[in-house]
């Protein structure tokens, strides 16, 4: 068996306390002093002038085959968090977006709303929302042909792209957010190791964002025979695939739902000022949503910034390697 499959197969049964406990485990906020002295600090990120610096973690000490994957851990206060889950099930999921129950001809507006209505002291028991496994906006991804269509868009939230811009910047690359997907997982929920490679150009990052409940992400190599980093993201935690890891294996091989979602009780109040108790009620459905269920984005660029000949011809080829994805209870898409 690969040793990444090996890695995907060993999370699976673990309870989170064996999880917490395990050697291989690398929890950033709580390192083995070996892993310290292999996970470097190579900078730091600040969200807003007012926000707290936090350290841009980069995993090279692993070997070559891992430089380009940067951790930041918390990089986003609660209070945004809360503000960006609740876009994303509320706008990000709906049209223009297109999300995999648009492919199968489920598409249902306003589904937070209904699942709401239909289940208001928990919609993510809602049977309706558990079918939502994905979102996509700017260039929308053709699962059958395996490409993009520059004609199928819709516009990129202006905070996704500002987001994505200024953390390529902190990692010294650059990005043009063109692509997004937001991934809905469930505590069942896992992601099989793939990688995002049918971009048109490979020279800029991918970049990641954790919303809710932790998972075990797996970080991987260019070949599935290598063992994968494992690597715990929480709420808030922004990673990022460049450089030579833009190809890298990657997946979600466990998720570990967090509880309780918290916020400090000063930006919960920022939060809710001058809002309506209805609003507030939206923003606490959300905050539960959270404690039980994780949302993951990630934004690419999908095409060369300076159009050549050669890359108006590879446009019009799909790319060769496959991707995965899978809509089926408990496993998301890539």
């Amino acid at each position: 068996m690969a040793a990444y499959k090996a890695s995907e197969k060993r999370w699976r049964p673990l309870s989170e306390a064996q999880i917490r406990q395990d050697p291989q485990l690398l929890d950033v906020l709580c390192l083995s002093p070996e892993q310290q002295r292999r996970v470097r600090s190579v900078g730091t990120w600040q969200w807003t002038p007012e926000s707290p610096k936090r350290p841009i973690l980069t995993f090279d000490g692993f070997g070559d085959k891992h430089s380009g994957f940067y951790v930041i851990p918390n990089a986003i206060d609660a209070k945004t968090q809360l503000q960006v889950a609740h876009a994303c099930l509320t706008e990000y999921c709906e049209a223009p977006h297109v999300t995999n129950m648009h492919c199968q001809n489920e598409q249902v507006a306003e589904i937070w709303k209904k699942a709401r209505e239909s289940h208001p002291s928990d919609p993510a028991k809602s049977p309706l929302l558990s079918k939502l496994h994905w979102a996509a906006s700017g260039h929308h991804y053709e699962w059958t042909a395996r490409k993009y269509y520059k004609e199928n868009f819709s516009p990129v939230p202006p905070f996704l792209e500002k987001i994505a811009v200024q953390c390529a910047e902190a990692c010294g690359m650059t990005i043009a957010a063109e692509a997004v997907i937001v991934n809905f997982y469930k505590k069942t929920s896992k992601m099989g190791g793939h990688q995002d490679d049918v971009e048109y150009t490979m020279d800029h990052p991918v970049i990641s964002l954790s919303l809710g409940s932790s998972s075990i992400f797996l970080k991987g190599t260019t070949t599935k025979e290598d063992p994968p980093l494992e690597v715990l993201l929480r709420s808030g935690d922004l990673a990022v695939l460049g450089g030579n890891s833009r190809l890298s294996y990657h997946g979600v091989a466990k998720v570990l739902p967090v509880g309780t979602f918290d916020v400090p009780k000063e930006q919960w109040e920022a939060l809710v000022e001058g809002k309506s108790s209805e609003e507030q009620d939206e923003y606490a459905a959300v905050q539960k949503y959270l404690g039980a269920n994780r949302i993951n984005i990630n934004v690419r660029q999908v095409y060369p910034l300076e159009k050549t000949e050669a890359s108006d011809s590879v446009e019009e080829e799909a790319p060769s390697r496959k991707r995965t994805r899978s809509s089926s209870e408990g496993e998301t898409s890539s």
